[in-house]
């Protein structure tokens, strides 16, 4: 499992690939509910992953 000072990057990774879906999708142009969806996934999954190492 990810330490901490893995956290951010898993966060930076899910905004990256989130945002570059939605640049995609969006007929290459910036899609700022893609990005924002990505911030959300990944701290989501960075609490997922913190809760389930306090096990």
């Amino acid at each position: 499992m990810p330490g901490r000072r893995f956290w951010g990057l898993i966060v930076l990774t899910a905004a990256v690939v989130f945002s570059a879906i939605g640049y995609v999708l969006n007929d290459y142009s910036p899609s700022g509910p893609w990005g924002l969806a990505g911030l959300i996934c990944g701290l989501l999954t960075v609490l997922v992953i913190s809760r389930l190492q306090k096990k």
